[in-house]
């Protein structure tokens, strides 16, 4: 008998919903369309701001390129040394277990 309660209660809330979606649809058919003509220009310089805005992104894009390059480049130069680190020390082969 709970579910039976349970079940109308949500049919009339759904029953409820679509009732108030039809009244306000309606609402929105009543509404016409007016035509307002001569209306004032206002004339933005967006071409201006668009570039400036690709400049800034792509200056970042490029900013950060070159610091992951620069990072990339020491790193390269840290592992360099430390091979020459070990094979001066004598475990030269170059192998070892990678796990």
């Amino acid at each position: 008998m709970n579910t039976t309660t349970a079940i109308w209660k949500r049919i009339r809330s759904g029953l409820l919903a679509v009732v108030a979606l039809a009244a306000l649809s309606g609402t929105a058919l009543a509404q016409q369309f007016e035509k307002i003509e001569n209306i004032p220009r206002q004339d933005i310089p967006a071409g201006r701001f668009v570039s400036i805005a690709y400049g800034i992104i792509w200056l970042a894009i490029l900013s950060y390129v070159v610091f992951v390059a620069a990072g990339v480049k020491r790193v390269n130069q840290e592992i360099a040394e430390l091979r020459r680190k070990v094979d001066r020390a004598g475990g030269g082969g170059g192998g070892g277990s990678k796990a």
